[in-house]
């Protein structure tokens, strides 16, 4: 899949009025963490890189495909009405871009997606993940992934601009114009 299609690299945004990156669980945009972010920071970002490791090798193999395949999987192996904190989604969506950008290898928007899809399946929680392309009038045509949790943006940053080629669920689609940019660090 990677040689069909180039995949971009964006912050995060999120849909709705729930604005994880500005989340009170994570450091504020534009601000260092402090040392009461450090315990949750470590575990976090343990897990994080953990993640984005098992999503690279998922990647080197991953078909086009198989995105949907991997939707229903995490739809089918997921608990019913499980609810991810407010907190454990925000500061999810803080750490996985950061790590990708420290990363000696190729870990854009699908590997993220991938990553944070694999790690909310462990919680017992549904994603999806989406894709999609946009041609402006001045610029080359791009795709970009993103997940989606609970009508929620949680990689991918600022989706707005881009028309879903692929997604599964009516719901996320029918929000998709309910996104509030924001780029944290």
């Amino acid at each position: 899949m990677a040689g069909l299609i180039t995949l971009c690299h964006e912050g995060a945004g999120h849909r709705h009025n729930m604005n994880l990156a500005q989340s009170p669980h994570i450091p504020a945009t534009g601000q260092r963490p402090s040392l009461k972010d450090i315990p949750w920071l470590a575990g976090y970002g343990l897990r994080g890189l953990a993640e984005l490791i098992r999503a690279r090798l998922i990647f080197s193999r991953l078909e086009a495909r198989a995105i949907p395949l991997r939707n229903r999987n995490a739809i089918k192996h997921s608990v019913r009405d499980i609810a991810i904190s407010h907190a454990k989604l925000a500061r999810i969506s803080y750490v996985l871009p950061r790590i990708s950008d420290r990363l000696p290898w190729r870990s854009d928007c699908l590997i993220q997606a991938i990553a944070a899809q694999n790690w909310l399946l462990a919680k017992g929680a549904a994603s999806e993940i989406q894709i999609g392309v946009e041609n402006p009038k001045d610029g080359p045509f791009g795709a970009h992934a993103w997940l989606i949790h609970d009508g929620l943006v949680i990689t991918g940053g600022d989706i707005e601009k881009y028309s879903v080629i692929l997604a599964d669920s009516s719901a996320s689609r029918d929000s998709q114009n309910e996104v509030t940019p924001d780029c944290p660090g």
